[in-house]
């Protein structure tokens, strides 16, 4: 339910709503940028001779760009290291002129900035207007009689000290910025709060809440008239009510709005509306808001668990971090939404952002396509982690940081739980609690209608002393302690807020077996950037050490960092009876042979957390293991399986929960095809094949969209996946070529990657290694309509060439 102007439509739902008119105008910022690394004495003003600096579009990350030398952004030496996959923080202005007429400029005007990483200062015109200092939290400034008819300069610097994080954050402009120009009797953006107290079949009600501020020099008799539009863009309930205020005077309205038997909003039927707002002035409209929203009940006890709308619901969950790996951390909505359709085409039903506030293309997605959202405030209080966290700015700013948090996503149905922080050194100590309950309570004042949460990891007693301030208690690797907690506290409700990829069965037996444990979140549904090699060697005993240079990514995703599904995967799409891939074949690595070094690169003595993947590969081509037996694992949702190579059986086996849904054979290596059969009541029901590839032949190219608008901003993603002559995929490492991207046209190369955890090439040259056969390049559309041509050269094949076109006007 984001509150937006000029509303665009997201990735799958049009919305057919009239365009907002001029006199209330949201203009994207995201062009016309320049950008200087380092600091720049004097850069704050007007004047400022900035020719030299570089052009770039926002959001923008300025940690992943190349070096001034042309070589690679990592660095072994970064101060940040491992926590940042060996990028660096630093320094960095942005300036950028703003044009306004005289009838703009006397108006009420805004800056928006949705997130700068970090300790940000803003300036106008020369003039210093504040200093924001957390990195992931929006902030608008009312910069109403400082512009100027004509010309205007924004200026930005951020101050990104190392080390700030445990992952990689990214520095800079990471999220969108727009400029908002209002009439003088305006809703307060900030005001808008819609809730549905009741949502059923038969009846909803919205409670439509606004606040009306006069910022003219006169008494106002003016008319707010409150509309809930449909999907297809009709009027279904309206609500008015008039008044008149005072010169300077703000008014608060609740506004209840009923419809009859509503289309409710859930996981399985995300479906939305719009709250259409109109200021009315002498009967002329001065200002709108559109606020898309959605109709759902949620409920939470220790017997049914969590339900939504009446109808129990099991967090099927994932932790995400902010990153979008080839675009490093620059927020572009596009790549956002990207990762949720990703998640929600897997199987998840549950987004937990960690550890900071999901961007709002991040809850636009979720919101369209049925995900629920945990969305988190900190992973520091009082305490450092790192030097140079928040912490250092916690006790001045989380106010208003949390401010930030709740009036942001307050109107998005996809946020479930409010999180007010993530394994805080303080739980459960009088400092923690104190201050846990100072955050919960101001969570609630801002809104009273969703639960709130943290996620733990201390030991009973302290978790227990913690949960008690929240709502629901969210356990970090702490599934042990399910049922102590239980038989201390009944009626209270648990989730595994952080869990290890290898325990999925477990964790999940949780939820299927107890009601007051109500999901499941692992670490992490995404690889991201930073905690480099966790999710391959871990941390070292004394939890102190990561990978070494090169690992820079995780490497913990059960979606590696392109987007591509690692057979985890599709073991909790079977866990979860998704129906999605419901029989799948993986082969374990051969003994004396290694996918990657440093499995085991740190000694190890149990017990010590492990957040590896099994090492299973989707790969029937294992050459110089002929004969030799090699481990086949076969997940399936299928009560009975039977596997064949080159059509001879090698036996069925009985799977269920008995067998952990999974079941293994012993296969002596032949080349051929390695297919898996699964029974329902005797009959076929679904298959897998694997087959030996040949030698590289040819490259699959795809891209995920055939348009995009020109407007600076929309992204596509080009696939490049090795073949055989065949069409079977290549797997093999050995067998991994070069590719090049070439963009020509109305579009522009945004990043290339390949999800190889040690590569750190430069992710701007277009140029990248294919890891597991495959590699996969971010366009961005350009500011003029025309075609854009991507030549692909792949190492030792024919040449590809794909067209995509950029647009005027919007694409749906």
């Amino acid at each position: 339910m984001s509150s937006v102007r000029g509303f665009k439509p997201g990735l799958l739902l049009a919305l057919a709503l009239a365009a907002v008119p001029a006199w209330a105008e949201t203009r994207s910022l995201s062009q016309d940028w320049l950008f200087h690394a380092g600091d720049a004495a004097g850069a704050e003003k007007p004047g400022f001779d900035d020719r030299g600096w570089r052009p770039v579009v926002v959001p923008h990350d300025w940690s992943i760009l190349d070096k001034a030398d042309g070589s690679s952004p990592f660095d072994p030496n970064t101060p940040s290291g491992q926590d940042s996959g060996y990028l660096p923080g630093g320094i960095g202005w942005y300036r950028r002129h703003l044009t306004l007429s005289p009838a703009e400029a006397d108006r009420v005007v805004r800056l928006n900035f949705e997130a700068v990483y970090m300790d940000a200062d803003i300036w106008l015109n020369g003039e210093h207007l504040t200093r924001h200092r957390y990195g992931y939290t929006a902030f608008a400034l009312d910069v109403t009689g400082k512009v100027r008819a004509g010309d205007n300069v924004i200026v930005v610097r951020a101050h990104h000290a190392d080390p700030s994080s445990r992952w990689y954050a990214g520095s800079g402009l990471i999220r969108p910025a727009s400029v908002e120009i209002l009439d003088r009797v305006h809703l307060d953006p900030d005001s808008i709060f819609v809730t549905t107290p009741e949502a059923t079949e038969e009846r909803g009600v919205v409670s439509a809440q606004a606040t009306v501020a006069n910022r003219s020099n006169a008494a106002q008799n003016l008319e707010l008239v409150t509309r809930v539009v449909s999907a297809r863009g009709e009027t279904v309930a309206e609500a008015r009510r008039t008044q008149t205020l005072a010169p300077g005077a703000r008014s608060e309205a609740v506004q209840k709005l009923e419809l009859a038997r509503p289309r409710l909003w859930s996981p399985g039927s995300p479906n939305l509306y719009t709250l259409v707002q109109e200021v009315r002035v002498g009967g002329a409209v001065v200002d709108e808001r559109r606020t898309r929203f959605g109709l759902r009940t949620v409920t939470l006890d220790a017997r049914n668990g969590l339900r939504i709308n009446g109808k129990p619901v099991k967090l099927r969950g994932g932790n995400i971090h902010h990153d979008n790996y080839m675009i490093g951390a620059a927020g572009a909505p596009d790549a956002d939404a990207r990762k949720v359709a990703l998640m929600k085409a897997a199987g998840y039903n549950a987004i937990r952002n960690a550890h900071n506030p999901a961007s709002q293309a991040t809850l636009d997605a979720a919101d369209e396509l049925g995900m629920l959202v945990i969305n988190e405030a900190f992973d520091s209080w009082n305490k450092t982690k790192r030097p140079q966290d928040y912490a250092r700015f916690f006790a001045d700013n989380w106010a208003r940081d949390i401010d930030s948090l709740v009036i942001s996503g307050r109107n998005h149905p996809s946020v479930l739980f409010w999180s007010i922080g993530n394994e805080i050194p303080e739980d459960g100590t009088p400092q923690g609690m104190e201050t846990g309950r100072k955050l919960v309570d101001r969570v609630r004042r801002l809104d009273s209608t969703r639960p709130v949460t943290q996620g733990m990891n201390a030991d009973p007693p302290r978790s227990s002393n913690q949960a008690a301030l929240l709502d629901v208690g969210g356990f970090n690797y702490h599934a042990h302690d399910f049922d102590a907690e239980h038989a201390k506290f009944p009626e209270r409700i648990l989730y595994t807020s952080e869990s290890l990829p290898k325990d999925a069965f477990s964790y999940w037996q949780y939820v299927e077996t107890k009601p007051w444990v109500i999901g499941d979140f692992v670490w992490t549904a995404v690889d991201y950037i930073g905690e480099s090699g966790i999710g391959w060697m871990g941390y070292s005993q004394d939890w102190q050490k990561l990978g070494p240079y090169p690992w820079n990514l995780a490497y913990s995703g059960e979606i590696d960092a392109t987007g591509r599904k690692r057979p985890a995967a599709y073991y909790r799409e079977i866990l979860w009876k998704t129906g999605i891939d419901p029989i799948a074949v993986f082969v374990r690595q051969p003994a004396g042979t290694e996918d990657l070094p440093d499995r085991h690169f740190f000694p190890i003595t149990p017990p010590h957390l492990d957040w590896s993947l099994d090492d299973v590969h989707p790969s029937w081509t294992w050459p110089g293991q002929e004969n030799k037996p090699l481990e086949v694992n076969v997940y399936s949702e299928f009560p009975e399986v039977e596997l064949f190579l080159n059509g001879k059986s090698l036996g069925r086996r009985t799977v269920g929960v008995e067998s952990e849904y999974k079941a293994v054979f012993k296969v002596p290596y032949a080349p051929g095809n390695l297919t898996a059969i699964g029974y329902r009541d005797g009959r076929e029901a679904g298959r897998w094949t694997l087959r030996t590839a040949g030698p590289p032949a040819q490259a699959h190219v795809a891209i995920d969209r055939a348009r995009m608008t020109a407007n600076g901003e929309d992204l596509a993603y080009l696939t490049v996946e090795l073949e055989d002559a065949d069409g079977t995929p290549i797997y093999a490492r050995d067998k991994d070529r070069q590719v090049r991207v070439h963009v020509r046209g109305a579009g522009t190369l945004a990043g290339i990657g390949n999800g190889n955890p040690m590569d750190v090439s430069s992710f701007q040259t277009g140029a990248r290694k294919t890891f597991h056969g495959r590699a996969v390049a971010v366009i961005r559309a350009g500011t003029t309509a025309g075609p854009i041509i991507l030549d692909v050269e792949v190492e030792g094949l024919p040449a590809r060439q794909v067209r995509l076109d950029a647009i005027a006007g919007t694409v749906r």
